[in-house]
């Protein structure tokens, strides 16, 4: 199936501002990725920016939850909504004598890490970012480390971005 008879049109919540989404719509999207192995969604809020733009295109395949690695950019259902956020690193824990692992992951805008990602709540990796005419490939080489390096600094951005919204707004406080 083409990707471009694969696209879906939802609203991808974001931490400070949620945006529910038609429980059909969810259900719908969340079957079709688990069962035909991607998924393309065109991203309305700004978690991500500048990496993932409001109005962007995002391609989303299935992908083994524990090969994600610090970096990637994942998709995920928790509450009947949708994240597309970074990862930053997994989390281990033992419960019950077995070892858990979840995904911490962050939206790149946002002042604070999401509430870790289960294996049941993942659903896919992105792969590519369709705007306007540009396609930009995420499994490159270039993207994968500027990915990394992303995350990586990644925790500091409440210093940059809150610096930038004081900047924007200095009398709003």
């Amino acid at each position: 199936m083409a990707a471009t008879a694969a696209v879906s049109q939802i609203r991808v919540a974001e931490k400070k501002r949620p945006v529910s989404v038609p429980a059909d719509s969810t259900s719908e999207i969340s079957r079709k990725m688990r069962l035909q192995g991607s998924v393309c969604l065109r991203v309305l809020g700004g978690s991500m920016t500048p990496w993932i733009r409001s109005g962007d295109l995002v391609f989303i395949k299935r992908y083994d939850f524990e090969r994600v690695s610090a970096g990637d950019v994942v998709l995920f259902e928790r509450a009947g909504r949708f994240f597309v956020h970074r990862m930053m690193g997994p989390e281990q824990t033992v419960r019950a004598g077995e070892k858990v692992v979840r995904l911490i992951t962050k939206g790149d805008a946002l002042d604070g890490l999401d509430a870790p990602v289960s294996p049941e709540e993942f659903l896919g990796r992105a792969t590519r970012i369709h705007r306007g005419h540009r396609h930009i490939d995420l499994e490159s080489f270039n993207r994968i480390i500027l990915g990394r390096i992303v995350a990586r600094f990644s925790r500091m951005s409440p210093f940059l971005y809150r610096a930038l919204r004081f900047a924007k707004h200095p009398f709003s406080r």
